[in-house]
Order: structure tokens, then sequence, then C-alpha cells
């Protein structure tokens, strides 16, 4: 059932996002801009939101024969393990959100230090670990409807700021800014996308392996966030043609082989440690390596990995292949000039 939400919602999302740019831009060239407008321009953009939202709604009860609303709410309401998680990620994200308000966003609120804009941006994949990993673990369905839910927030909050829509975009648009760098140079930020979709993608493609479900969580929100600050901290030999660091590569190693076999620890597998060493080096090199946005490469390369290894018992011989593939892409790069 929650398939069939997330297709819906995603089919919703996509018609909003086409509509929206044409609608407001023909109101524009139609209606003078005044002290109004504003209050005008978030009416159009909830009337579309709500048109697009019992669009979904109405193709999923046709489809499912079922309520979704109802089938919603019980999902979400219907245990006390969902209750519980429910208030632990309400508490959580009251505490992150004060926590940057009073403490990193007043101290360096008018900062451009690359140190300060790394810290705050890892904040966010370490939170991203403290809410999706309990989730995972006990509530799983309420994972992925909190994931859908975050992609509808994310589209609709992108859409009021790209768009300039009402007196909230100023707002959104300065609070996204404080995270943005040269990935994010084009009207549309992207970098909370990517870092939802990294975390989501594993999770709503499932596997047998827990470590594959949980591929972006421990990649973005502990491999990458080590990686990040030991090579800004104690990072001096850096990768050819990259700012990356050794040092960086060696602390995403080292703290994803510890995660990975921590949740092997938990939920046991077949999986040995020398293949899963194996793949967290393959993901070393393609985080210090890869050009790409790595909060969407690593989590599906680690997805496919983990599964992959899952189901050739742990055995480095059915992985050769792979592991050559990612020898070719990769190791060429260690030779290029900077």
């Amino acid at each position: 059932m929650y398939t069939l939400v997330l297709e819906s919602v995603g089919l919703g999302l996509l018609l909003l996002v086409c509509a929206l740019p044409r609608v407001f831009s023909s109101s524009s060239r139609m209606n003078t801009r005044d002290s109004a407008s504003p209050v005008a321009d978030m009416s159009r953009f909830c009337g579309l939101s709500g048109f697009a939202a019992l669009g979904a709604l109405g193709l999923i009860a046709f489809v499912s024969h079922a309520n979704p609303v109802r089938w919603a709410l019980v999902a979400v309401l219907g245990s006390r393990s969902s209750l519980l998680m429910l208030c632990y990620w309400v508490l959580l994200l009251l505490c992150g959100t004060l926590f940057y308000s009073r403490g990193i966003s007043s101290q360096v609120a008018n900062s451009h230090n690359k140190l300060v804009l790394h810290l705050k941006r890892k904040a966010y994949h370490i939170l991203a670990v403290l809410l999706f990993a309990p989730g995972f673990a006990y509530t799983p369905l309420l994972l992925h409807l909190g994931f859908v839910a975050a992609l509808v927030a994310f589209v609709g909050a992108e859409a009021v700021r790209a768009l300039g829509i009402g007196p909230w975009a100023p707002a959104i648009d300065r609070f996204m800014r404080r995270f943005t760098d040269t990935r994010d140079a084009g009207q549309i930020v992207t970098s909370h996308f990517y870092l939802l979709f990294g975390c989501a993608l594993p999770v709503w493609l499932g596997s047998s392996s827990s470590a594959a479900c949980l591929a972006g969580v421990l990649s973005l929100g502990i491999a990458d966030t080590a990686a990040s600050l030991v090579g800004i901290h104690f990072g001096s030999r850096k990768w050819p043609s990259t700012p990356k660091t050794i040092e960086g590569t060696a602390a995403f190693v080292g703290g994803l082989f510890v995660a990975v076999e921590f949740v092997y620890l938990i939920a046991p597998s077949e999986n040995g440690a020398l293949g899963n060493m194996a793949l967290c080096v393959v993901l070393g090199l393609l985080e210090a390596l890869t050009e790409q946005n790595d909060n969407l490469v690593i989590p599906l390369t680690m997805y496919s990995g983990a599964t992959m290894l899952h189901h050739s018992d742990g055995s480095l011989v059915h992985w050769i292949p792979a592991l050559a593939v990612a020898a070719v892409l990769t190791i060429p790069s260690l030779f290029i000039v900077r």
C-alpha cells in the first residue's frame, strides 16, 4: 500500500511542480504586483496544492479500492510504538531547531568559513541518523510514510522559495542559503533533496540486508560526517584532482565499516568482515573521487553492493566483477594531475 501512496504522491507533486511556474508567470503578466500580491500568491499555491493532494488521494482510492486517509491514520496512530516514535521525532526536531537557532546560528550567521559550513551541513546528517535509524528498527512502515511526508514538505517549501510565493519565501530562502555550496549555484536548491533521497531510496526499495536498507543513514550520517570532520581538522594529503584528503577517506572507510559491523551485530547476516571491508573501501574511493553529488551516489552504490554481498553469502568470489568495474572507474582518477 505504501508503494502506491509513494507513486501517487510522486505523480501529484510532479503535476504540481509543472503547473506552478506557468500559473505564477501568467498571473504576474496579467496583474500588477501590489501589497495584496503575497496573499493572492499563497491562495493560488494552496489551491493548486490542495488540487494535487485530492488527485493523489483519488488515484490511491481508485486503484486500491480502500480509503487511503483511514489507512494512513491507522498506520500512524494505530499502535503505541508509532505514537512513541512520533513523539520522539517531534522532540528531536524541536531540540535540533533550538540548538541551531540558539547555538550555531547565533554564532556564525554571518560567517562564510568553510569549516563552519561543513559543521552546519553535517549536523543535519547526524540528525538524520538519530531520526531514521530508530524508525527503521521499530516502526518501518511509519518511516516509509515519514519519508513521503518529508518529500511533500520539501517540494512545497522549495516551490514557495523558488517562485517567491507569499511572505514566507524570503525567510525560507535565507534559511536554505546557509547550507548551500557550489553544487547549489542554480535557482533550485537541491542538497536537501539529495540527502532525503539518499536516505529514503534504500528504505523504499527494500532489501533482506539491514545494512542495505540503512545505506543512506550509515554512509551519509556516519561515514561522510566522519570523513568531512577528520579531513578538515587533520587532512594534509589530498587525492589528485580533488579537494578530498586521504585522511578523510580513511575516516570514511573506518567509520562505515564499524557502523556496518554494528548493524550486523544486531541483525546477524552471513556477510563476512572481509567482504564488508572491501565494500567500504570501494565506497571510500568513490566518495573521494566522484564529481557527482555524493549524498545520492554513495547510498545507492552501497545499497547495491550490500544487497549483492548479502545474496552471495559474503563471498568475495561472486563480487570480483563488481570490484573490477569499480576499480576501472576510480583508479584512473588517481593519476589525473590537479
